[in-house]
């Protein structure tokens, strides 16, 4: 592992789900299109989580340490979390002494724990992503020692400790994401000017109650000829599903199931309506989209914080939250509403686009360049 010489030497550190990943790939782009072959960026992440297989896919080196989740039940699950944070903190110690990074970047998740500590005690300027209304633990953690912390919104900034200098930057979106054009993804997927696209999904592991809420209403959107579908159980819930539903569901017809959306790019582009959870990325995905969203936030999250996240939006008449206790009973009329009421959908999208913040990207590449010393204001010059 020899950084370039010459090089801006970044690290990245995200993982466990698709909602800390997707925009640290999402600033790799961004440093890659303001700094082309000037950069050097390094992206660590834990064996066992989604990042072991994004990432990689990406292009991006890859390294792992290892870390679990900090905050556990019970004298035994604290004593863990201890131990597996300090043996994080010695590999991440060590890797960002032989890769020697001028800035390190956290989006969340557990290994931005260690590693963002590690770059604390060594010197290394320290920049934050946050994509929830309501911060992660380890964000909140690590934001007074931070260069900067990058937040979707200004409702999050009251949430973080005092003297955290935060930037209201807005969530960051894959360049890749928005050079695809509407019409071009609607013909790639084979989806009419008058037809109607549901994607679903219920993140990168799937969700049960997603989907056992789309198999109640399958019969009802099989029978809509116009309505295409394209649904992403999770990879270890796929072999469920599929098996209670006909061969028609299969590739290639208009009803399509899948473990993952490997190309969630093109789908979300070409959707007209939404299922999903509240977890950042699908929110920020909604907006960048401009797209009727019905949210359904988990409650097995922690601290509850795709509630705070679905209700920002809803709030703002960008998307519809029904609970997860509430969707068999709610579920149904509100999705068929959306399906069938083209008025509605367009006025969600209005609300979703407003809320979005094009230059989200740009203002969190300038955070890091500023933290590098390279270029960009500093934090209190960036205003929201």
């Amino acid at each position: 592992m020899t950084p370039q010489g010459g090089s801006l030497r970044v690290v990245l550190a995200g993982g466990g789900s698709g909602g800390h990943i997707t925009p640290a790939l999402a600033i790799y782009e961004g440093l890659q299109t303001r700094l082309g072959h000037n950069v050097d960026v390094l992206y660590v992440g834990t064996e066992h989580g989604l990042e072991r297989d994004l990432v990689p896919r990406a292009g991006v080196a890859f390294r792992t340490v290892h870390a679990g989740a900090l905050l556990r039940r019970g004298f035994g699950g604290k004593l863990r979390a201890v131990a597996e944070t300090a043996r994080g903190l010695v590999d991440a110690w060590r890797l960002l002494g032989q890769f020697r990074p001028r800035v390190v970047v956290g989006t969340g998740g557990y290994v931005s724990g260690p590693v963002g500590l590690a770059a604390v005690g060594r010197g290394i300027p320290l920049v934050l992503q946050e994509q929830n209304v309501w911060p992660g633990f380890t964000n909140r953690m690590l934001a007074r020692r931070a260069h900067a912390i990058c937040v979707p919104f200004a409702e999050a900034v009251r949430y973080l400790p005092d003297g955290s200098r935060a930037i209201v930057s807005g969530n960051p979106v894959r360049p890749s994401l928005l050079a695809i054009s509407r019409d071009a993804a609607r013909e790639r997927l084979g989806v009419g000017a008058d037809d109607v696209l549901l994607v679903a999904s219920g993140g990168s592991q799937g969700a049960p109650a997603i989907n056992n809420f789309l198999l109640r209403m399958w019969p009802a959107l099989a029978g809509q000829p116009h309505v295409h579908v394209r649904w992403a159980t999770g990879p270890r819930r796929y072999d469920a599903v599929a098996a209670r539903l006909p061969e028609a569901a299969g590739s290639g017809s208009r009803l399509q199931v899948l473990p993952y959306l490997y190309d969630m790019d093109w789908a979300l582009k070409a959707a007209d309506v939404v299922v999903g959870r509240a977890g950042a990325n699908t929110c920020n995905e909604v907006l960048a989209c401009g797209l009727a969203a019905l949210l359904v936030p988990s409650p097995f999250v922690s601290e509850d914080h795709q509630t705070k996240n679905a209700a920002h939006l809803a709030d703002a008449g960008a998307a519809v939250m029904v609970a997860e206790a509430d969707l068999e009973r709610d579920g149904p009329d509100v999705l068929q509403a959306l399906l069938s009421d083209r008025g509605r959908r367009e006025a969600l999208c209005r609300a979703a686009r407003g809320q979005f913040r094009p230059d989200a990207l740009d203002r969190i590449v300038e955070a890091v360049l500023a933290a590098a010393g390279r270029a960009g204001p500093g934090p209190e010059e960036s205003g929201p």
